[in-house]
């Protein structure tokens, strides 16, 4: 477990790095773009985004786990590859016809004043979503040689860099709307050629077009792994997008709702950086651990890695609550929705993460059957309430029945788990984390305001988020250490006190 913390520990300053560039990104939009230019290029980055996905037929799923079993067998090892990068290329080439076909029927479900928009660059969305489907792909092998922090710089750091490039272009007027879209879209070639690039460097890569690698019996169990995976990510896929997804279509302000509950997604998003940080190494060494049918140690990592995961995770989210209104305050310009929408969303985020890796052991431990089904049944219930609460409630609607399901999902999935394999994420330590967020919390919220938002809201803004920040950081660290609820966080800190060093 200690690579993994110390894997995680490289790839958390990315993540981190990204966040913040990601803030910037959401600034500067809210500043040059008007609320239907946000949504829209908001909403078109969702359709790839989830399509890239769904496309996919499951094999980045497939790639991850399997990768390890042929690990030793170099041409079993590079049919797989083969498989997982051509076939998905296959699928989305027949996914463009398809959808070049619909045109016609497409775009009437849009809000009247939307369809411009989607009609301009309605020819742009296969290609976004071909680059989305070799960046998991190959992100996701990178993961699986214990390359993450490098895959997660491109993705975190460089695309976000460019983001802001072109938005500034944009709002100087040096660019126009059109090559700022079509730029947004190209600056992904960057990070899928550097991916293949690094992935050619690591050991046994390679493609090999020669079927008979594998038995009948071989290939048959990877098509039903892949399939249900396949059904599984569409199903959870639509429960975390169809929300956004759905707004153009239900919500009468289409692509200005959209903007408002975007950046509301985006706060919330802060509480993924911690499980983007550890769970791609976690994963992996989970995901060994069951291969090697080693069941003390996969309990052992399911347990550490949730207590690891849930400590930043809690950490921020009592950053957010504590300084979300110093975040509308610069944002201005119509945003203060944001507020009631983030605070919806956020209840289900923090009960989504804190139940633990449930669908990476449900995957791996072959229980994702149970994932599908119970997926797909409160899929159609999310779709009911959207459909219901929407037209009624706007971006409230959409909140409300997002997180409704989403902790009904997480709930009976950790009761699964425990029951079935005798695993669940909650500790001694679990407790602890929460006595030093509510100390921390509590210090972040009686913190005074010594500055009036009224003159220079930049600097007086900035200024009092860094001092209460620093004030929650140093609470909830002093509480850390003092109640030590993380052994690997224990050895950690050992180490980098030992070694003068972070890794």
């Amino acid at each position: 477990m200690g690579i993994v913390f110390r894997q995680s520990a490289k790839n958390s300053i990315v993540v981190i790095l990204g966040a913040i560039l990601g803030a910037l990104v959401i600034w500067l939009s809210t500043t040059y773009l008007t609320k239907p230019q946000l949504g829209f290029t908001r909403n078109l980055t969702n359709y790839a985004v989830a399509l890239s996905q769904i496309l996919l037929l499951g094999l980045n799923n497939t790639l991850a786990v399997y990768i390890h079993r042929y690990a030793n067998d170099a041409r079993k090892k590079k049919s797989l590859i083969t498989i997982c990068l051509v076939l998905p290329a296959v699928i989305a080439a027949i996914f463009s016809v398809i959808y070049i076909l619909l045109h016609s029927w497409i775009l009437p479900h849009f809000q009247p004043e939307d369809i411009p928009y989607m009609q301009r660059y309605f020819y742009w969305l296969p290609v976004y979503t071909l680059l989305f489907i070799y960046m998991v792909i190959l992100e996701q092998y990178l993961g699986s040689q214990m390359k993450v922090a490098v895959s997660a710089f491109m993705r975190e750091v460089v695309v976000r860099v460019a983001t802001i490039v072109l938005i500034l272009l944009f709002g100087f007027g040096y660019v126009s709307f059109d090559v700022f879209v079509i730029g947004s879209i190209l600056i992904y070639c960057l990070p899928v050629l550097i991916f293949l690039f690094l992935s050619a460097l690591t050991k046994g890569f390679g493609l090999s077009f020669n079927s008979a690698h594998f038995t009948k019996s071989e290939y048959k169990e990877m098509v039903h792994f892949s399939w249900y995976h396949f059904l599984l990510t569409v199903s959870v896929l639509l429960m975390g997008y169809m929300d956004a997804l759905s707004l153009p279509f239900y919500d009468r302000n289409g692509f200005s709702s959209v903007a408002i509950y975007s950046v509301a997604v985006f706060f919330v998003s802060f509480l993924q950086l911690p499980l983007k940080a550890m769970m791609p190494a976690s994963f992996t060494v989970l995901a060994k651990a069951f291969a090697d049918e080693d069941m003390v140690k996969a309990k052992d990592i399911f347990v550490r890695s949730s207590i690891n995961i849930l400590i930043p995770t809690v950490g921020i989210a009592v950053l957010l609550c504590c300084n979300l209104g110093n975040a509308i305050a610069v944002i201005k310009n119509g945003y203060t929705q944001i507020i009631p929408v983030f605070a919806i969303l956020f209840i289900g985020n923090i009960v989504n993460i804190a139940t633990g890796m449930n669908d990476q052991v449900l995957s791996i431990a072959n229980y994702y059957k149970f994932n599908f089904y119970l997926s797909l049944l409160l899929m159609g219930v999310l779709f009911l309430l959207i459909r219901v609460l929407v037209p009624r409630y706007g971006i409230y609607g959409a909140a409300w029945s997002t997180t409704t399901i989403l902790m009904t999902f997480n709930v009976i999935k950790y009761l699964f788990v425990w029951k079935k394999l005798d695993m669940q994420p909650f500790s001694k330590g679990t407790f602890f984390v929460v006595v030093a967020a509510a100390a921390a919390l509590a210090g972040g919220y009686y913190f005074p305001h010594f500055f009036d938002q009224a003159h220079h809201v930049y600097i007086r803004t900035f200024a009092d988020v860094a001092l209460r920040s620093t004030v929650i950081v140093i609470i909830y660290a002093a509480m850390l250490l003092w109640l030590k609820p993380s052994p690997d966080l224990r050895e950690y800190l050992t180490t980098v006190k030992k070694n003068k060093r972070l890794f």
